[in-house]
């Protein structure tokens, strides 16, 4: 359950505090494959709730420890270095939704498109409703209509399929010193790297021509996010007592240098004197955009418990400062353009506005019956959002064997939690609100070898 940070020895517990890297006695190499089963139930407003999995195989660390043992006529027992690759996120989900409301995606493009000039539209959104003929400008105003300004009041059939793919992942460079096993320090560096793929089909519908122009439209988008950064760890473990450890690690706001890249399309039919028309139209060319973003300062206090050779008790409690986080664009290549630069400040506000500092709770055991190990923990991490106290709950359990050199332990991860979603936002309508429950599930297996 991530509570490890005063305890170490263990590859995980480096990630947490890398002064748990001292602890080590012999130096390892550990690998960790994993298989994600991840399902999400998703209702749109009063409509049925419909079910999605998904499942596949990953990679959650990659490790290696080299223990330099005992220094002559020095109180440093020992000091370690370790190179490793870590799984700190998991994007991998699949959403779907099917239910019959009021209002449409149009709405949302009339008021992307409202006083602009149809030149000047966008080429991934409202631009390719004006081309299809989603959204037309009657009296050349800039003021745009849709087949359903004079049927707002009628329900249309919405569904859309949405995939993410991706992950969070750490490449961190670790040293840490032991001295006169009363103190452990540690400080790594850390790249990070990120790679996220969405893919989204919207579509709409009249299949009871409750709209006697309307036939239906598809819109589908595609975003590949990438990119790597750096941060600092710091870490120190104190031995207050031979039964107990305090833990205390920090590490600084990590900068991050993330290219989005994306495309559209969309195809739209409608009756005209009785004939259906239908267009497709498809973005020009790959957007692409690249900036920068400051993720906020993690500090974490650890307390820990090892009852001789009978197991331990962890625990560790992280403060988040989420309003802390802002985008920044000009600093990547210096040309951002006005109308982004008022787009990054509208986002950091809305940050500051909308996010809040938070608490996150970890609590383990271990028991040890000679060389199996039993273990357990739960994680919870807080809502970053100003209106809301909810938590995320991780519940971890997993047995072990420990020999001489070999060493191997399964374990199994279990994720809730609820979410809304909207796939499109308009002034003039109700929100179409998805609300999703989440199911997370991870069975990771452990196969290290100390030399």
């Amino acid at each position: 359950g991530g509570s490890m940070g005063a305890i170490g020895a263990d590859f995980g517990s480096i990630t947490d505090n890398p002064a748990g890297l001292a602890a080590y006695r012999f130096s390892e190499i550990v690998l960790s494959p994993s298989l994600y089963i991840n399902t999400t139930t998703s209702q749109l407003k009063n409509s049925p709730f419909i079910k999605e999995n998904l499942y596949g195989p990953a990679l959650d660390n990659l490790g290696l420890v080299i223990v330099k043992n005992g220094f002559e006529d020095s109180k440093w027992k020992t000091v370690n270095f370790s190179v490793g690759y870590n799984k700190v996120g998991d994007y991998n989900s699949q959403l779907y939704f099917s239910g019959n409301t009021t209002g449409s995606i149009t709405d949302h493009w009339r008021e992307q498109a409202l006083h602009v000039a149809p030149a000047n539209l966008s080429n991934f959104a409202s631009g390719l409703a004006y081309e299809s003929g989603a959204i037309y400008d009657s009296n050349g105003d800039n003021i745009y209509e849709s087949d359903f300004t004079s049927y707002a009041n009628k329900p249309v059939m919405k569904n859309q399929l949405s995939k993410s793919r991706g992950y969070m992942s750490e490449l961190q460079f670790s040293l840490a010193g032991n001295y006169q096993d009363k103190l452990l320090i540690g400080a790594a560096v850390v790249i990070p790297n990120l790679s996220y793929t969405e893919d989204k089909i919207y579509e709409e519908s009249d299949p009871t021509n409750l709209n006697p122009v309307f036939e239906n439209l598809k819109y589908t988008e595609y975003l590949k996010t990438s990119g790597s950064g750096i941060n600092l760890k710091l870490g120190a473990i104190i031995k207050l007592h031979d039964l107990f450890r305090l833990g205390l690690s920090l590490q600084t706001p990590t900068l991050l240098e993330l290219t989005d890249t994306y495309e559209t399309s969309l195809s739209y039919s409608y009756l005209d004197k009785g004939k259906v028309q239908s267009y497709e139209k498809k973005s020009p060319q790959t957007g692409e955009f690249t900036y920068n973003l400051i993720t906020p300062l993690r500090a974490r206090a650890s307390f820990g418990s090892v009852i001789a050779k009978n197991g331990f008790i962890g625990a560790s409690v992280e403060y988040v400062n989420y309003t802390k986080s802002h985008f920044d664009f000009n600093s990547t290549n210096g040309q951002a353009s006005t109308s982004d630069i008022e787009y990054q400040n509208s986002l950091n506000q809305d940050i500051e506005k909308q996010y809040k500092s938070t608490l996150n709770y970890n609590l383990g055991a271990e028991i040890a019956i000679d060389a199996l190990r039993l273990r357990g923990g739960v994680n919870l991490i807080g809502s970053p959002y100003a209106n809301e106290s909810d938590f995320t709950k991780t519940i971890s359990l997993g047995v072990g064997y420990r020999g001489g050199r070999f060493f191997t332990d399964a374990a199994l991860r279990h994720t809730s939690y609820d979410d809304g979603y909207l796939p499109y936002t308009t002034a003039s309508n109700d929100p179409q609100l998805v609300y999703s429950k989440h199911q997370q599930n991870r069975l990771v297996l452990t196969l290290g070898y100390k030399f």
